[in-house]
């Protein structure tokens, strides 16, 4: 039942307290505090595979990586007038593996790492000592990971940053709904042509995905940074679309490492779409209760992530990591069999056998 509950929460978006009025209509009846120590003990037990999971996906050579708000209860803080509990703003760095858009040979995976603030410094904490391929906002933190503050160079030291096309189209996209600018139509036209080769080239290796864009993605690229010049000393500098064209133009070496590289993909929307299981159970269960549910929130939502990703059922995977673990079957430095990847892997040998 505890694992069926951890699953409910965290997948399903279920909150502690709807899930008791569940099973009271079953005739069980279950305390919300009952409940809340079972998955404070299921997190104690499967920390240390959350640990490898997150090495494993830190070890990756490219990465998808973005942040989303959790609010979490803060107990010091005093009452609101209308009688609600006061809270402040965690944050769950998501970490993405994806490669199977360049035939890559590693699992897909997704870890997340509870950090109690936002600050440019958690950057280099949540992804300390990694190198390879990251790819991001224009955020000023992960812009200090390759030793600027600024986003003219994106490749200096380990890091490589890729910036992300979504996010420089999303502020035209909004004047474009808004005034319907010809200015911003044309860009919008011009980035969508290369939303059109990508979805052409998907699934390729990527000496392949390398060649096409060196073929058809880069002339449009090209001209598009053309068109940004002319426009951008045409326009009044506090239009907003200037502001909008002057965010491509900061960002645009950033912008333009998938044309390089066959790996990397042109947006960083792998990671966002992760972010919608969080985004559900923030809408119904409200808040965190405190740092260590947070904490057993990035847990269980990269674990539970990582096994559908994986393509296998949470619940019979996590029933099983736990019978293992607990019993002593499966030892703390062999851990990385139970990696949901592996655990498919070794269910589908004995099942053969």
């Amino acid at each position: 039942m505890a694992v069926r509950s951890t699953v409910a929460k965290y997948q399903d978006g279920q909150p502690l307290y709807r899930q008791c009025q569940i099973f009271a209509r079953d005739g069980v009846q279950l305390d919300r505090q009952t409940l809340s120590d079972w998955l404070g003990r299921v997190a104690w037990w499967v920390f240390p595979l959350w640990e490898r999971l997150v090495a494993n996906v830190l070890d990756s050579p490219k990465l998808f990586v973005d942040d989303t708000y959790l609010p979490v209860l803060d107990r010091t803080a005093k009452a609101k007038s209308d009688g609600k509990k006061g809270t402040r703003t965690g944050y769950l760095w998501g970490l993405a593996r994806d490669d199977a858009p360049w035939k890559g040979d590693r699992p897909p995976a997704v870890a997340y790492v509870y950090t109690e603030d936002r600050v440019y410094a958690r950057a280099a904490q949540v992804l300390a000592g990694y190198t390879g391929i990251l790819q991001v906002d224009g955020w000023g933190g992960f812009k200090r990971l390759v030793g600027r503050d600024d986003a003219t160079r994106a490749d200096v030291g380990p890091v490589t940053l890729a910036y992300c096309w979504a996010h420089g189209r999303r502020e035209f996209f909004d004047i474009h709904k808004a005034t319907g600018s010809p200015i911003t139509g044309e860009v919008l036209s011009r980035i969508a042509e290369l939303y059109r080769i990508e979805d052409a080239i998907r699934g390729h290796p990527p000496e392949v995905r390398q060649a096409v864009r060196q073929d058809r993605g880069r002339p449009v690229v090209e001209g598009l940074k053309a068109y940004l010049d002319e426009q951008l000393g045409r326009v009044s500098g506090k239009m907003p679309v200037a502001k909008a064209m002057r965010y491509l133009l900061t960002h645009w070496d950033g912008l333009c490492v998938f044309l390089k590289d066959g790996r990397v993909e042109i947006d960083s929307n792998t990671v966002e779409r992760r972010h919608r299981v969080i985004a559900t159970g923030r809408r119904n269960s409200l808040f965190a209760g405190s740092n260590a549910g947070a904490r057993s929130w990035a847990i269980f939502t990269s674990l539970i992530q990582t096994a559908r990703l994986n393509d296998v059922d949470p619940v019979l995977w996590l029933a099983d990591v736990l019978e293992r673990v607990a019993t002593g079957a499966v030892k703390i430095n062999d851990l990385d069999r139970l990696l949901p990847w592996a655990w498919k892997v070794e269910r589908a040998a004995q099942a053969a056998g």
